[in-house]
Formats: structure tokens, C-alpha cells, sequence
């Protein structure tokens, strides 16, 4: 009886740890989200185009993230968060018909975020 009563405690326990195993796994393997988290949609400028001058100006929806008239806009946009504040971007370059990963944001406070993309940063304020 007590040997009955060991092996289905270690059937258990062995069910149990795999369980486990398995929801960390899965949630490790979503990290790229859809869209784009509601605290960066808006538009965002630098000091000069807040004045009325020519300046970088970030426009970002649900879907898509324009930066600068010039460069090429993101669609399909997903994002990842990278750090405590920090964001990072993906989406579809139809220009160079490629994906992009590589523009990143932090928040400095809730209407200052710095903006990287292309290794130059960019100061934006809401």
C-alpha cells in the first residue's frame, strides 16, 4: 500500500513539474505584441518643431509608427518592452520591403521620451 501511495506521488509531482516547465516556456515566447502600447501613440516633436521650425516629428498609431516625413514609415507594427520604460519597435518597411527592428523609446516622464533609430537619439516632448 505505502508503495502505491509513493508512485502516484511521484506521478504527481512529475506532471506537476512539467506543467510548469511548459507555461514558462510559452510565456517567454510572446514577447512581441501587437500594435502599440497606448502610453507612445501620439505625436511627438523635438524643441524646433514645437517653435514652428523644421524638427524630428514621431507620429505613432495603433499600426503605425512615422518618423520624419523622409525615412521610411513601420506598418504592422508590434513592439517589445526591453527595460523598465523602454519599448522597442517592428513592423513592415514597405519602401525597402523588409522588416525593421530597430527603433527603441524611453519614456523620461510622461510627456519626455528620448527616441533612438538609426544610432542617433532624438529628445521628444508630448
Amino acid at each position: 500500500m505505502r508503495h502505491k501511495f509513493i508512485a502516484s506521488l511521484l506521478v504527481l509531482g512529475s506532471l506537476g513539474l512539467g506543467t510548469t516547465t511548459l507555461s514558462n516556456a510559452s510565456a517567454q515566447a510572446a514577447s512581441w505584441h501587437k500594435g502599440a502600447p497606448k502610453i507612445t501613440r501620439g505625436t511627438w516633436a523635438d524643441k524646433d518643431a514645437l517653435k514652428g521650425r523644421m524638427g524630428a516629428v514621431l507620429w505613432i498609431s495603433k499600426n503605425k509608427l512615422v518618423f520624419c516625413d523622409n525615412d521610411p514609415h513601420l506598418s504592422h507594427l508590434r513592439y517589445k518592452k526591453v527595460g523598465h520604460r523602454r519599448y522597442k519597435f517592428r513592423g513592415y518597411e514597405f519602401e525597402a520591403k523588409k522588416n525593421q527592428s530597430t527603433p527603441t523609446m524611453h519614456f523620461v516622464s510622461k510627456h519626455h521620451v528620448t527616441f533612438k533609430d538609426f544610432g542617433i537619439r532624438y529628445n521628444l516632448y508630448k
